[in-house]
């Protein structure tokens, strides 16, 4: 009956392994765990006397992420409510593109288009991209395909099905890894991962424009829960498929190294190779420059200040080619002094924003990490600063100015706040306790 209450208990519980061992076993049994022990020794199993002690350790060792007990019928109703009442208002603030999501007139066709071309050679060719294109819209366009030619294989069945068909399976697709996020993401509640995802402008703002954000926040969910549980070599293998959007995880080596997580490391370096060898078998092996030749395309990574980066931070300015660089390296030195300090949730939020930070493709819809970043960051915040700014990296007041035509700053700063701010609180816990010992020595 105590291991059972043990195991659903919370994280408060938890903190004091050697109180919940003295709840499982008496004071007089750790002394002497053989005194129940019946006279005739020879009918009795003498290893089974300590299996209650290992199983009350295992269940401290490794407690469950989340709690076992669900919501209350009305909670539970006020969350589908508050979950409803997010997609409205994300429904209001992008109506003038939501016609979209209905058409299919975003950017699936660059992936229809790879889907279609992955096979024949000419996957980053502008040429043949924009032919595949023109059959499927009236207006002509260029929609580049910028995944790895693995992830074209992957996703190559939907050239069986036609233009719109195709659209809405990939819709499904999305929605169900919404779902599985939910399931999976450890964070403090599911029901706080549940709103995030229905109040989160730049998760809409996906599903309107098409993209594959959803898939990858699946993969970055089980590779976390995986991680948080200690399994770090599957962890870095699952992670591997975040791959296929590399550039919002440049600085995951600083988490390797700050936290020395080469199970992990090794993990994503297996699973990395297997899908560059399967890129090469798909795509050849010139693949690698016509690839390059394709980020470098104007319209592959155009400059202005609604990108959720570095890049998009300093895009009005003159010097933006020296500042990017600058701003690059304090963003980094920021991640390393938190994650070498800080708690792997903290540390894991940090990677994520710095992340997005130094990427120098992203749009708005990739700032759907800052939400996992916060979540995080909520599950680990030690005060009540902290907090507070996770709480406003979750609101969509937070992505207003990437909405205004005119903003009064620049959009990319509300992705820096979040970084700013663990980065100072790491350097006022280390600071603090300097006055203290100099007084201890006068």
């Amino acid at each position: 009956m105590r291991a059972s209450r043990l195991l659903t208990a919370g994280p408060a519980r938890l903190r004091d392994p050697a109180g919940d061992l003295r709840d499982c076993v008496s004071a007089e049994d750790l002394r002497n765990p053989h005194r129940h022990l019946p006279q005739n020794h020879e009918t009795f199993d003498q290893r089974s006397a300590g299996r209650g002690l290992r199983e009350c350790a295992a269940a401290v060792a490794d407690p469950p992420l989340r709690s076992a007990q669900p919501l209350p019928c009305p909670r539970r109703l006020l969350v589908v409510l508050g979950c409803l009442l997010g997609i409205a208002v994300n429904c209001y603030l992008k109506l003038p593109a939501l016609s979209r999501i209905v058409h299919g007139d975003n950017d699936f066709m660059g992936f229809y288009a790879g889907a279609r071309l992955v096979a024949s050679g000419e996957l980053y060719d502008p040429e043949a991209i924009t032919r595949a294109e023109s059959r499927l819209w009236d207006t002509p366009r260029f929609l580049p395909f910028v995944r790895l030619p693995v992830y074209a294989a992957m996703i190559s069945p939907l050239r069986f099905f036609s233009y719109q068909r195709a659209y809405w399976i990939w819709q499904s697709v999305s929605l169900a890894a919404v779902l599985l996020f939910v399931y999976f993401l450890p964070a403090p509640r599911k029901w706080m991962t549940a709103m995030t995802c229905c109040w989160s402008v730049p998760l809409m703002d996906c599903f309107i424009m098409g993209r594959d954000l959803a898939v990858v926040m699946l993969a970055l969910a089980v590779s976390l829960a995986l991680l948080f549980r200690g399994r770090r070599f599957a962890a870095g293998c699952v992670f591997s498929l975040c791959l296929i959007k590399y550039n919002l995880f440049l600085s995951i080596p600083l988490l390797i190294f700050g936290k020395r997580l080469w199970r992990f490391g090794g993990g994503i370096v297996a699973g990395g190779t297997a899908l560059l060898a399967m890129s090469f078998a798909v795509g050849g092996w010139s693949w690698p420059w016509r690839y390059a030749a394709m980020l470098r395309l104007p319209a592959t990574t155009p400059s202005y200040n609604g990108m959720p980066n570095l890049h998009g931070l300093f895009s009005s300015l003159p010097q933006s080619v020296f500042l990017e660089p600058v701003g690059t390296c304090v963003v980094i030195v920021a991640a390393w002094l938190v994650i070498r300090g800080g708690d792997i949730a903290r540390s894991v939020s940090v990677t994520l924003v710095s992340g997005l930070l130094i990427s120098h493709h992203a749009f708005f819809g990739d700032a759907v990490i800052l939400a996992v970043a916060s979540l995080l960051l909520l599950r680990g915040a030690p005060n009540a600063p902290l907090r507070l700014v996770a709480i406003f990296a979750l609101c969509p007041l937070a992505y207003l100015p990437f909405l205004l035509p005119a903003p009064p700053f620049p959009p990319a700063a509300v992705v820096l706040l979040p970084l700013l701010a663990v980065a100072a609180e790491e350097i006022r816990a280390c600071v603090r306790p300097w006055p203290r010992a100099a007084s201890a020595r006068g």
